[in-house]
């Protein structure tokens, strides 16, 4: 496919045009491994917007989706989206140096702040509502659970990948000569 960009009323010529290719995305190259990291992102990205922190009192109820909740699970979500960007990426002609380092190390980091997200989050209403417990139940709500599952998927996915990439084989520290 060829891509014709026009400048403030001046076409390319045919040597600039070629530069301009678009990448040809094929999904028969997409590998079993790199889904599940591009599947991981997206969704983090929708399961963000379900309850990842829930409070009840009787009949009454709220919950705060990850963008609200703090700043582990908002950055979480964002790390598995790039990860799942970055894992994207060579496959729309984006070179990526040592993907699989980077996306185990987004992934990996992403599953610690889930976890503590959860920790953090109250999970009776005694110690943030001081009212000895009179019903009022908090925790971690589905988004949250659903997101650690996303997260963990991810990291899965870049281990088995960072483990399958090839390694240099080298002898001594080049500035060892």
């Amino acid at each position: 496919m060829l891509v014709v960009i026009v400048h403030v009323g001046r076409s390319l010529s045919p040597d600039e045009n070629r530069s301009c290719v678009m990448a040809e995305f094929d999904v028969k190259r997409v590998t079993t491994l790199e889904w599940a990291g591009i599947g991981a992102g997206l969704a983090a990205f929708i399961f963000s917007f379900l309850p990842w922190h829930s409070v009840s009192a009787g009949i009454v109820s709220a919950s705060a989706n990850a963008w609200s909740t703090g700043f582990f699970s908002l950055f979480a979500v964002l790390l598995l989206m790039a990860a799942g960007g970055l894992v994207l990426a060579p496959h729309l002609g984006v070179e990526v140096a040592r993907l699989p380092l980077i996306w185990l190390a987004l992934s990996g980091v992403a599953v610690l702040f889930i976890l503590l997200q959860w920790l953090i989050i109250p999970n009776d209403g005694v110690a943030e509502y001081g009212l000895l417990g009179a019903g009022i139940e908090s925790g971690a709500g589905f988004g949250l659970i659903l997101g650690l599952i996303a997260a963990i998927v991810s990291t899965v996915g870049a281990v088995l990948t960072f483990r399958a990439a090839p390694k240099s084989v080298g002898g001594a520290h080049p500035s060892a000569a």
